[in-house]
């Protein structure tokens, strides 16, 4: 709260007065002041004495924003207010808010980012005088992009709006946040204020800054005005409950999967005792445990336990739901510490906009030892993707809620993913299914990450085969690298990546308030990361070493991995306690090598997952093949209705289960089904039925191979540099570029050919699977079911003329 009438100098009097006033404050919930630089000299002992804390605010100008003099006066006044004031150190001071008085016009036409340059260089400045203060800066929904980094809490001051208003943008302020609290102040007083702090504290924020509410005018018939506490207390009807509980609060069943986690179950479960929500029950899943996740468990009789032999993760959180008594299910990991308010907010956010699941962040907590904090610091760790700032295209496994209608709609979570991979799997076909998944950024988690080396790469491998399960279920959320193309965005990861630090701000917003964007992460920003770059970078090394030609593009090549993973350790979020250059070394190569182990057991896991396809003994027919077209033509016969539909319906099994991925095509092309069997081909796979009397149908596929556009970009480059180096006058190393070019195009014919053959045998056994009698050359004899079938058929000839509209 702020102090309007209170001057900088009082007297003993008004001394007196004062400590009164800030006496009934606190009773009323009031916990503390905003002053003036002013007010400070005279306001900060009488507000130890009643017990409240206090935030120094200081004002800075547009003039003194925008220009150079003007600056350098702030600079000097605020390293003496922080310095050289008796109060620097006071008990009652716990920081400063510094006020830049910009509009936004100002701000876009002096420079956002000379604008935050200076700003940080004086928070800077304010914490090497006064280390232990907190610093946060004011903005305005105008702006909002003033914010920085350096900032211990995010302050904003809004003007009167309505509580939908207020909840988004206290959503999109925690989500610029992170980690970090966030303060909201309401400039002026306005009847619905009780509304509006109350949906500030339901949305999450730290702490409201709000003036005395006046009392409405009286109209009865005496015209007296009664006088309230909240005249005076801007806080007295929320009674101390911070956030305030929301109209509905349905039972929610928490459910603990754990396995082996005696290290983290303690701290887990206390966390949970603390929950503040009063109609919640706790579910342990112990999963086969060989240390004492039990009996830890044990000590907690108010929670229920259920212990199964080691099935894995998604078999457990599909035992935690059957039992669950809840009509919202939560699930959080062994290795969290929840928030007391985590259900709370959480549930709130549900149930005020109609969420079929929601999700928050998780943070990771302190760490005593660097390498723990390293690993934590490092990239890979799980975490939310957004499609807008309560929107959520994936929820981390760790902090989500479903409501057990859609999860049991749905079929719950999928067996084969027993560690890795089931929150991803989860929320595409709760999205698929027309559910919506919702963010609360204020619901929030410890998790504690891998504490060793060989942990955290343990965790990559994880998530590789959890990535190589997904592709051929939802090879349309993959890119042409194999790696998760997602539709949202990952807060605070596009800084990590060079030339992704400065967020977009779209300047002409509704009602004059700013939004910010992280720029997009496209697959060229995070090229030099991944396996593929190394061993293409490595190839044209030795390639220069072998033809002779300066080595200096290849090694410039092979360098951009190193740096990329230098400037993600120089930008990661390492504690101050165990900041050193060996800790920030360590995560460079942490985030060099950890995406190489993950890429390479994709891969593996992958290759391994490409089985199932019939061989030869399972082919019946040769297909008519279009060497020209790059195509083959595949007919069938059958008398029992069967149409394109369902042999369509079982290639799409059959591709899935054999790990190929096949996208459904939704209209747009020519063909029905793609199919992507290597980064190199294409299968694109056309069906078309001709019905005859009595239910009879013919079946015809055409397959056509295609070949991708990195084939064709990795082709052309290669023909081209062959062709600069010759004309340049070098026919040696173009003979070698060229020699190379044509050997990969004849390794990129052979997976072409590959591709047909693969899509020649997956048709040939979903046709046996569905019993359709081939039409074409036979090179085995068909069952006798099929022969019966084929007894039935018409001779190929007279489908061939009546195709050509003669007559047979």
């Amino acid at each position: 709260m702020r102090l309007a009438d209170v001057s900088g100098s009082l007297d003993f009097a008004h001394k007196l007065k004062l400590r009164k006033r800030l006496d009934d404050l606190r009773t009323a919930h009031t916990t503390g002041l905003v002053l003036t630089e002013a007010q400070s000299q005279s306001c900060l002992d009488i507000a130890a004495q009643s017990g409240l804390v206090a935030m120094i605010e200081l004002r800075i100008t547009a003039d003194e924003l925008t220009s150079r003099r003007g600056w350098k006066s702030v600079v000097s006044r605020i390293a003496h207010t922080t310095k050289a004031n008796i109060f620097a150190t006071h008990p009652a001071l716990v920081g400063y808010i510094l006020d830049c008085e910009i509009g936004q016009d100002a701000l876009r036409a002096g420079g956002l980012e000379n604008a935050r340059r200076r700003v940080r260089s004086v928070v800077k400045a304010i914490k090497g005088r006064a280390p232990d203060a907190i610093v946060g800066i004011k903005v305005r929904p105008e702006t909002r992009a003033l914010s920085i980094l350096e900032e211990d809490f995010l302050y904003a001051e809004i003007p009167a709006l309505e509580p939908v208003q207020i909840r988004d943008f206290v959503v999109a302020l925690h989500n610029l946040a992170e980690a970090r609290p966030v303060v909201i102040e309401f400039k002026d007083a306005s009847p619905g204020q009780d509304e509006a702090v109350a949906m500030a504290f339901g949305t999450g924020a730290a702490g409201v800054v709000a003036p005395p509410v006046p009392a409405p005018v009286s109209h009865d018939w005496l015209g007296v005005r009664m006088m309230r506490a909240s005249d005076v207390m801007p806080f007295v009807t929320l009674n101390g409950s911070c956030p305030p509980r929301p109209p509905k609060m349905p039972m929610v069943s928490v459910v603990i999967c754990a396995y082996n986690a005696e290290r983290t179950m303690r701290d887990c479960l206390e966390s949970l005792r603390r929950l503040d929500y009063p109609n919640f029950e706790v579910v342990i899943v112990d999963d086969g445990s060989r240390d004492r996740t039990a009996d830890i468990s044990m000590d907690f009789p108010e929670f229920r336990l259920i212990r199964q032999p080691n099935k894995g993760l998604s078999v457990a959180r599909n035992v935690g739901m059957h039992a669950a008594r809840g009509e919202i299910i939560a699930y959080t990991d062994s290795d969290c510490v929840v928030d007391p308010h985590w259900l709370m907010l959480m549930v709130r956010s549900m149930t005020e906009n109609n969420f079929d699941g929601c999700g928050g962040p998780n943070y990771a907590p302190h760490e005593d030892g660097w390498i723990e904090a390293c690993c934590a610091a490092s990239p890979g760790a799980p975490c939310h993707v957004l499609v807008a700032d309560d929107r959520a295209e994936h929820l981390a496994g760790c902090n989500m809620l479903f409501s057990k209608a859609a999860l049991a709609k749905i079929g719950g979570f999928d067996p084969p993913f027993t560690s890795a991979g089931d929150d991803v799997d989860i929320c595409w076909r709760m999205l698929d299914a027309g559910f919506k998944l919702g963010f609360s950024p204020a619901a929030f988690v410890w998790h504690f990450r891998r504490n060793t080396v060989q942990a955290y790469y343990g965790q990559q491998r994880g998530y590789g085969r959890a990535e190589a399960m997904l592709y051929p279920r939802y090879p349309e959320r993959f890119n042409v690298m194999g790696q998760i193309a997602w539709r949202g965005t990952i807060p605070g990861l596009a800084r990590t990546i060079p030339g992704g630090s400065r967020k977009r701000v779209l300047w002409a917003a509704t009602a004059g308030a700013q939004t910010l964007f992280d720029p997009g992460l496209t697959l060229a920003r995070v090229l030099p990361q991944t396996l593929e770059w190394t061993v293409l970078s490595a190839i044209a090394m030795v390639a220069s070493i072998v033809l002779g030609v300066s080595p200096i593009p290849a090694a410039a090549m092979l360098a951009l991995g190193p740096i990329w993973a230098l400037y993600y350790a120089w930008h990661a979020p390492l504690e101050k306690s165990h900041e050193s250059f060996k800790a920030r070394l360590l995560i460079a190569y942490l985030a060099y090598t950890g995406p190489m182990v993950r890429t390479m057991t994709r891969y593996k896991t992958r290759a391994k997952a490409l089985t199932g396809l019939a061989g030869a003994d399972g082919v019946r027919q040769r297909p008519t093949v279009n060497w020209l077209r790059r195509t083959i033509r595949l007919d069938y016969w059958n008398d029992e209705s069967i149409t394109r539909d369902r042999l369509m319906d079982r290639m799409l099994k059959l591709f899935a289960r054999s790990g190929h991925g096949a996208i459904v095509d939704a209209g747009w092309n020519d063909y029905d089904l793609e199919v992507r069997p290597n980064p190199w081909t294409r299968i694109e796979l056309k069906t078309a039925d001709e019905e005859h009397a009595a239910g009879k149908v013919t079946n015809r596929v055409l397959a056509r191979i295609k070949s991708t556009r990195i084939t064709k970009l990795a082709l052309a480059a290669g023909a081209m540099s062959a062709a600069v180096v010759a004309i340049a006058g070098l026919p040696e190393i173009a003979l070698g570029l060229g020699a190379l070019t044509m050997a990969g195009a004849v390794c990129i014919v052979a997976e072409m050919v590959e591709a047909g053959r693969i899509a020649h045998r997956a048709t040939e056994e979903c046709a046996t699977e569905l019993n359709l009698a081939p039409l074409g050359v036979l090179v085995r004899q068909p069952s006798t079911a099929q022969a019966t079938a084929s007894a039935r058929k018409p001779a190929r000839a007279a489908v061939a003329a009546r195709d050509n509209g003669a007559q047979p």
